[in-house]
């Protein structure tokens, strides 16, 4: 019971440290810091720590420490749309306050013989479990004119459809066998969603290729804000930023969709299914 305290204890101070990295970040932006989210301890309060996925983390792993991975993940496999915008802004957050040589206090250090099992452990279900093809990105971007072709905009439609988030561009992938195995967890099956309309990107340049974003992603938010429009519209409102000011920037949130945070949950749960089997072995 007094481990149980101390670990509980220790995770909230880490959360909070995770909360004021964000905020930091926001202030310094100058805008504001989301709410706190209200979350649960069950994918960090876990007795064997290889259930924490460091893919889900897009190479910033190594900055965040495991109550920040905890905090994360728990966003990223809620299955909320919205919760998938908030990991990915705190990641970049991650990712800006690293560069200002800012990094957590209490990162674990593993032995050898623990990173070569989690390597292993996460090969193993990487292969069966894939990552959705577009994943949650949060980036920050300079305003750009009407005629200005840094990125360019389609209108597109989702057919309602979970395993749309395997498909980057228009083309539908096919499903290999780890497609198949998270779309197995899904009790209602592949189409329960209505059908809506959505904007991608459709060619990027310059600026907007350096900070990762790519051709086929899904224009979710803008300056934290869900969008809801049309390519020609969401065009002119970043045209309208520059035309107020040439030297401002905008928010742009990727991919925080419902069907990539659908598979992100069903992987989560696949994931663990197979830790759990491979651990009675």
């Amino acid at each position: 019971l007094r481990m149980k305290h101390e670990f509980v204890e220790r995770y909230a101070k880490d959360v909070e440290h995770a909360e004021a990295r964000l905020r930091k970040y926001q202030r310094d932006k100058g805008g504001e810091a989301p709410e706190p989210v209200d979350l649960d301890l069950h994918s960090v309060q876990q007795e064997n720590e290889l259930l924490v996925d460091t893919t889900l983390f897009q190479g910033m792993e190594f900055a965040m420490s495991e109550a920040e991975q905890g905090y994360v993940q728990d966003l990223f496999t809620s299955g909320d749309a919205q919760k998938l915008a908030q990991g990915a802004q705190i990641l970049h957050g991650v990712y800006e306050l690293t560069l200002q040589g800012m990094a957590p206090k209490s990162i674990r250090h593993r032995s050898p013989s623990q990173e070569r099992k989690l390597l292993e452990m996460l090969e193993a279900f990487r292969r069966r479990n894939p990552l959705p093809a577009r994943m949650p990105k949060f980036v920050v971007l300079n305003s750009f004119p009407l005629k200005n072709n840094t990125l360019t905009f389609k209108d597109d439609e989702w057919d309602g459809s979970i395993s749309d988030a395997f498909s980057r561009v228009s083309q539908r992938r096919r499903h290999d066998e780890g497609i198949n195995n998270i779309l197995s967890v899904a009790e209602d099956g592949d189409l329960h969603h209505e059908p809506k309309a959505r904007v991608k990107i459709a060619s990027i340049k310059g600026q907007a290729g350096k900070v990762g974003l790519q051709r086929g992603d899904v224009i979710t938010h803008i300056n934290g804000e869900d969008y809801i429009g049309t390519a020609a519209e969401l065009k002119e409102l970043i045209a309208s930023y520059h035309a107020d000011d040439p030297n401002s920037t905008f928010q742009l949130v990727v991919n925080a969709e419902d069907s990539t945070a659908e598979v992100l949950k069903l992987r989560s749960i696949a994931c663990r299914e197979s830790i759990q089997a491979m651990s009675m072995i």
